[in-house]
């Protein structure tokens, strides 16, 4: 790492730092090596500054509140641009998703995260349908939708998306996913006017990809 200022996500934590020329409500933050569970502080550390940054600047481009983020944090790493990304969307869009009651929302899972060598789930048009077998984390993800009276869907990106929300017609979505399918997602969505709350996976890729099981939930609660 030496002479690099890009950092790899399962090397990366955050401490409090102080900035002499920073106003006081600002946060500084201060990377440093460390272990890989440092990541998910640094996750809930940039949503803390997002937050407050997107309050203060409700009138400033999402691209700018993003850019101006990533000078304060330091943070160069494409994969924490990414997350900074969503979660100005994701802020911006918060308050639709409020007003709208949870039997109303709907959530699209995307197949990758199964066990996809065990996973006995049958498909139809309209994806795959859980069986909670437990092999793999979308057992919880459902089980706690149910919970809450919202429907899912467990399937691919792009036009499956789109067909099943033309078929359903929810008021508001909850999407877990990767960045450019996200990206995409928001892009077509927009043509639909309906709200939108993205959670980036923390694994990408095609089969067997991860995601923070509490960043679903708290989602699904907000």
């Amino acid at each position: 790492m030496k002479g690099s200022a890009v950092l790899k996500e399962d090397a990366i934590s955050v401490v409090g730092g102080a900035d002499p020329k920073a106003e006081p409500a600002e946060e500084k933050l201060e990377v440093r090596v460390g272990v890989r569970e440092d990541v998910d502080d640094m996750r809930r550390r940039l949503k803390s500054l997002i937050s407050k940054a997107v309050v203060f600047g409700l009138n400033t481009p999402a691209n700018a509140i993003v850019a101006d983020i990533m000078k304060k944090s330091g943070l160069v790493d494409e994969k924490w641009v990414q997350f900074t990304t969503i979660e100005v969307q994701n802020n911006l869009q918060r308050e639709f998703i409020r007003k709208t009651p949870k039997h109303e929302r709907v959530v699209f899972i995307p197949h990758c995260l199964r066990d996809a060598k065990n996973c006995v789930a049958p498909v139809d048009e309209d994806g795959y349908h859980c069986k909670k077998c437990g092999r793999c984390v979308i057992a919880k993800i459902t089980a706690e939708c149910e919970k809450r009276g919202m429907r899912w869907y467990m399937c691919g990106g792009g036009s499956q998306v789109q067909n099943l929300i033309m078929k359903h017609k929810p008021k508001a979505i909850v999407g877990i996913a990767c960045f450019n399918e996200i990206q995409m997602a928001l892009e077509k969505l927009k043509e639909y006017n309906v709200p939108i709350q993205a959670v980036l996976l923390r694994k990408s890729g095609c089969v067997n990809t991860e995601v923070v099981l509490q960043e679903v939930i708290d989602t699904l609660d907000i």
